[in-house]
């Protein structure tokens, strides 16, 4: 007689498929991702489409300055997908998932999970959407160029704070909430210095000729090395919360 199978692996998918739509199929997330997308709108219309220091508005440099702006905003709706986990409704649905076979650390590595999809989704649309700008206005196809900057400047600051909400969320939700103007404050120009530059921003509102030491000619896609060191670590710090976050433990919160 065969053994049935252990391979729980389409159950998983079928978990994280669900939970993604949790998430995301509601009007909360659709009003955030209309408020996001003319953000964006907003911003390649009035700050891209003059280029940054005067480099092309499809210039690595101009793209990286899009990027920064749009972190912020980005960072925010990934604390707001966050709440959702912690919220009233969640923690008593938890304490039953919790007396199933699925553990606490594979619930929040599900959750996790769901929302780093849904996180990936959200910032494929003002990338998907500057891309048919760049298409429309400028006939520019050659997206591989954004590549470094979308590594540099976007997935370092999201990965942070998916870690840090998550973590904030474990030991109180209120938490959460604190971390909205704190984003905030970062997406303003407050001098703060290069490594502890979340979204890039205090960096491109600089002069790139000043700031980079040239002042003549084309400016280089060149970043300063703190400034390439901060971002490592910021991911490093994001994945050993995020591992943090999804421990089990004792007692529920």
């Amino acid at each position: 007689m065969s053994k049935p199978s252990t391979n729980n692996s389409p159950d998983l998918l079928k978990a994280l498929k669900y939970e993604v739509l949790r998430v995301a199929y509601n009007k909360k997330y659709f009003y955030m991702l209309l408020i996001e997308s003319l953000f964006a709108s907003h911003i390649l219309m009035s700050f891209v489409s003059v280029g940054k220091d005067g480099t092309a508005p499809f210039s690595s440099w101009t793209y990286s300055n899009f990027l920064s702006l749009i972190g912020p905003i980005l960072s925010i709706i990934l604390v707001l997908l966050c709440m959702s986990v912690f919220s009233e409704k969640e923690i008593a649905v938890r304490k039953i998932i919790f007396s199933a076979p699925l553990s606490e650390s594979k619930y929040y590595l599900l959750k996790a999970s769901a929302i780093t999809v849904v996180l990936v989704f959200t910032a494929s649309v003002p990338i998907s959407l500057s891309f048919a700008y760049y298409a429309y206005y400028f006939n520019f196809y050659a997206y591989a160029e954004f590549l470094l900057p979308i590594l540099l400047f976007l997935l370092p600051s999201q990965v942070l704070v998916l870690g840090l909400a998550l973590v904030a969320g474990r030991i109180n939700s209120r938490l959460l909430y604190l971390l909205l103007p704190v984003l905030f404050l970062g997406s303003l120009a407050m001098k703060f210095p290069v490594w502890f530059d979340l979204f890039g921003i205090n960096f491109l509102s600089l002069s790139l000729r000043r700031s980079l030491g040239v002042f003549e000619g084309p400016i280089p896609y060149t970043l300063p090395g703190e400034f390439l060191y901060s971002r490592l670590i910021f991911i490093f710090v994001g994945v050993c919360l995020l591992a943090l976050a999804c421990r089990g433990s004792k007692k529920y919160r």
